[in-house]
């Protein structure tokens, strides 16, 4: 079969041309042409044998042909590379596998689309002979989120796993890792983890206290555990329940090391371990046991895992609702997405938005839809929106929305109507509380919507509220398919500075106490000797110390808000240590009384200026 290149030769052609060698079969009756204008001359008989759809692309084309004496054209809409390497395990020449993960998984896709099965088995098995799939957590990230784009349940699947076993899975570890995929694929992978957790949890516990002291016969150790199995294997495979990532042949052989240098510096002589020198047939028996355990688990789990057909979008999905304005003289109705009319005057809609100024200034196509004589335009946005937003419009009782998700798609929709005045005008409304505003944990999801609708001050607010609460997976809940990706990434660094800005707070305090009268109140002398190291006392010392280790801890899995407790926390203190304190009391001890609240909104007051001295982060990423 001979190749030759079939597209006019330009300067932008070179680097594919080297690429690519276009197939040119001696009989062939058919063109397969790519989205790109690269020609594929092969048998058709090949082809329709090879898959259904295709075949019936190419009777289609045969009923309908553009020129009765040429060859027929197929258009095909995948590039000219990715059918380059797909023919290849069609025809009887060399398999030729992508060098990149995107057009593997591109490749992957359109031999699925296609419903190739015999073509995308030998695909996948040329990639397990050149190992092209990754095995560590950052690219198998990228692989699952490649898998998910394109459908493919088995890559998606094996991407899972070794993102299981590799990458903790909590958003502070995540880091910046968080907008490689849509945060609709996150929440799948997430629900998937923890269901493989709970299963690998209850097969291990039955592998521990049954199957495992069958696949250990070689093994000599004097300290068995109540399973009668040797107490390091024991705690070993307990292990694994909580770090997935210990299953690894060298984790394995380093517990197995610990525990015979442990016996070997405390062991009598009547007390023999015979770990090391055991025999290899039964150390691999029972690794062999043990991963068989764990493909089993994974094997049970595999329901769980759902592929997503397209990240959810944020549009409410509401009953139609009935307009409350509707006035009897409008010349133009606006369509709901969920096809409610708005019967209103064009007057009013050019009046408050530049965009439908432009749009009601254009001709009118003479296909365009009416109702009695008026014309319709048809907006995306849900009827409940429509209703709030006309009734801002008019002097009439606003409709207020229901929840403060529904302001937020109001808010977005006078910004994508460029209704600068009347978004204002919500604004105002939203901070008087006349309108609703985000509760509590709500302001996470009030972060994810804004940033989908690129509402900057409302990203803002959200997430200084979201410091008040835990952010971790569990909190975020179904409200983690809303996130985009680069959003929920800003939200943590977001987060993290503010941690850390607290922690240097803290910090400052705890190496150079303050002096002055701030410093005396605390029981610094304010006429030490400025080469002199100055000391908290240790009571003030263990609660900011605490504090501090509090925040390196769980600034993720609690609240950020040590400002909000700090000063009841001081007093409580320093109530303890005046209780504890001699019947005869300093002179600095009657100041510390005497000024203890005011010491104590004064830390509060840094520790709050700490924190929020913060903006929420880069927005580029989203086009702000």
């Amino acid at each position: 079969m001979s190749t030759t290149l079939h597209k006019a030769a330009s300067p932008t052609d070179k680097p594919l041309t080297n690429l690519l060698r276009v197939f040119d079969h001696p009989g062939a009756d058919i063109v397969l042409r790519s989205q790109d204008a690269y020609h594929f001359r092969v048998p058709k008989i090949y082809t329709v044998n090879s898959s259904p759809i295709l075949g019936k692309l190419i009777r289609r084309t045969l009923d309908s042909p553009d020129d009765a004496n040429a060859i027929p054209v197929v258009h095909l809409p995948e590039r000219g590379k990715i059918l380059h390497c797909l023919l290849t395990f069609i025809f009887p020449v060399t398999p030729l596998v992508p060098s990149t993960l995107e057009e593997i998984m591109e490749l992957l896709s359109v031999a699925q689309k296609y419903q190739m099965r015999t073509a995308l088995t030998h695909i996948r098995g040329s990639i397990a002979r050149q190992n092209s799939l990754p095995m560590r957590p950052e690219p198998a990230l990228h692989m699952y989120a490649l898998a998910q784009k394109y459908m493919l349940r088995p890559e998606a699947l094996q991407a899972a796993r070794t993102i299981f076993l590799k990458q903790s899975m909590t958003i502070e570890d995540l880091d910046n890792k968080l907008d490689i995929m849509p945060s609709a694929y996150l929440y799948e992978l997430l629900k998937y983890h923890e269901r493989v957790r709970a299963i690998l949890a209850s097969d291990l516990t039955k592998f521990r206290m049954s199957s495992a002291r069958g696949t250990i016969t070689g093994f000599r150790c004097t300290e068995l555990s109540s399973s009668q199995i040797p107490g390091w294997l024991d705690h070993y495979i307990c292990s694994i329940e909580k770090a997935p990532n210990l299953f690894d042949i060298v984790e394995f052989n380093a517990a197995m090391a610990r525990h015979i240098a442990d016996r070997a510096a405390t062991a009598s002589e009547d007390l023999h371990c015979d770990c090391i020198t055991s025999q290899t047939r039964s150390i691999r028996g029972f690794w062999e046991a043990l991963g068989t355990v764990i493909d089993g688990s994974f094997e049970k789990a595999e329901p769980a895992l759902s592929l997503v057909l397209e990240p959810e979008g944020s549009r409410a999905q509401i009953n139609p609702t009935i307009p409350t304005t509707s006035p009897p003289d409008a010349n133009i109705i606006i369509r709901s997405s969920d096809l409610v009319d708005f019967r209103v005057h064009k007057s009013v809609l050019t009046m408050a938005s530049p965009f439908f100024k432009y749009l009601l200034s254009l001709p009118q196509p003479s296909d365009s839809k009416s109702v009695n004589g008026l014309p319709v335009i048809e907006l995306s946005e849900d009827s409940e929106v429509l209703n709030s937003l006309v009734s801002i419009l008019y002097p009439v009782h606003t409709v207020i929305p229901t929840s403060y998700k529904k302001v937020l798609y109001l808010l977005a929709a006078c910004q994508k109507y460029d209704m600068v005045l009347v978004q204002s005008s919500i604004r105002v409304v939203v901070k008087r509380g006349i309108f609703p505003a985000p509760k509590g944990a709500e302001a996470f999801l009030a972060y994810a919507i804004a940033g989908s609708k690129r509402l900057v001050p409302e990203m803002e607010t959200a997430a200084r509220q979201t410091l008040n609460h835990p952010m971790t997976f569990e909190i975020l809940g179904e409200g983690l398919r809303l996130f985009e990706g680069w959003a929920l990434r800003d939200l943590v660094n977001f987060r993290k500075r503010c941690r850390d800005n607290v922690i240097a707070c803290l910090d400052s305090f705890l190496e150079a106490p303050p002096r002055g009268p701030l410093g005396f109140r605390i029981g610094i002398w304010s006429k030490a000797p400025p080469q002199e190291k100055r000391v908290l006392p240790p009571w003030l010392n263990q609660l900011l110390a605490q504090n501090l280790n509090n925040l390196k801890l769980q600034a993720f899995t609690h609240p950020l808000d040590i400002h909000l407790r700090i000063r009841q926390e001081y007093s409580t203190a320093l109530r303890i240590h005046e209780t504890m304190t001699s019947s005869v009391v300093s002179f600095v001890t009657g100041v510390q009384t005497t000024n203890g609240s005011t010491f104590g909104e004064e830390l509060e007051n840094k520790l709050a200026q700490a924190r929020d001295k913060e903006i929420v982060g880069s927005l580029t990423e989203a086009g702000i």
